[in-house]
């Protein structure tokens, strides 16, 4: 039997679970193959998975690069699956996260200058060794200052041109890609449909990208589709998996919902 979900964060980035709670999960499910894909970092990747062996899940080591498609103006997403050294990925994913952490104090400072109370040692207790703005919502959440995650402060505050709407700049795509593939890893360029990358799958296939993600909760079935087109012409392995965020995430998605189809076999098959 092969049930993968091979999109999973942890608490090590932006998920409000740990990776046994996870994997208890996963295991109920009745997943059999796994990735923890935590963002830009590889921190406990390989411990991640000597611990899902614990529990009968086959796991490979696992990142998501954040990056921008700067011919497109478009965010991508790349994932990185059973690389077998992290060098070239760490190179550039903690560059991303110290922009990233800088990013949410701005946001932090700019909460208490509106009239919240966020003091930022608190928020840090919440997070990993980078904060995201889902941390920052978590405690406005727990301390009564916000009904819900992805309420009126989310949406007129981070989000809609509100006073916390700004970003980092981040890695172009390619070299994401090419980081991966320079550390013996597999490169999958994530949910397409959701961010309209399907403009440059071509050229980061010409960089090295092994697999388009086709099963995820963002996408429709005219995006499978297409999906599976693009991976025909440019002779790319399909993935699919959870995204799963724990409550992080603002539609819920349950560990195994979106399986990977059997062609992404090949991840595993490497080790």
């Amino acid at each position: 039997m092969y049930l993968a979900d091979l999109h999973v964060h942890s608490s090590v980035s932006d998920c409000s679970m740990d990776a046994e709670s996870i994997l208890k999960e996963a295991k109920n499910a009745g997943v059999t193959h796994l990735a923890f894909t935590d963002h830009d970092t590889t921190e406990l990747a390989q411990e991640h998975v000597d611990l899902a062996a614990r529990y009968g899940i086959c796991a490979v080591t696992g990142v998501e690069m954040s990056a921008y498609d700067y011919k497109e103006d478009r965010k991508v997403h790349i994932l990185g699956y059973a690389y077998t050294k992290t060098k070239y990925i760490e190179q550039i994913g903690q560059e991303t996260l110290k922009k990233r952490n800088g990013n949410c104090l701005k946001q932090i400072g700019i909460l208490n200058e509106l009239g919240y109370h966020v003091p930022t040692e608190e928020v840090k207790k919440l997070a990993g060794k980078c904060i995201y703005k889902q941390h920052i919502l978590d405690f406005l959440v727990k301390t009564g200052q916000s009904e819900t995650l992805f309420g009126d402060i989310y949406q007129n505050v981070f989000k809609n041109g509100g006073p916390c709407d700004f970003d980092i700049r981040y890695p172009d795509a390619e070299d994401c890609v090419r980081a991966i593939k320079a550390d013996g890893g597999f490169a999958v360029l994530a949910h397409p449909g959701q961010m309209g990358n399907y403009g440059a799958i071509h050229r980061l296939a010409e960089a090295g990208l092994d697999g388009i993600e086709c099963n995820h909760p963002s996408h429709s079935a005219s995006d499978r589709k297409r999906v599976e087109e693009f991976a025909k012409s440019e002779s790319l392995f399909l993935t699919g998996g959870s995204d799963f965020h724990g409550r992080y995430e603002r539609i819920r998605s349950s560990l195994g919902q979106y399986p990977a189809p059997e062609s992404s076999r090949i991840i595993f098959e490497s080790r």
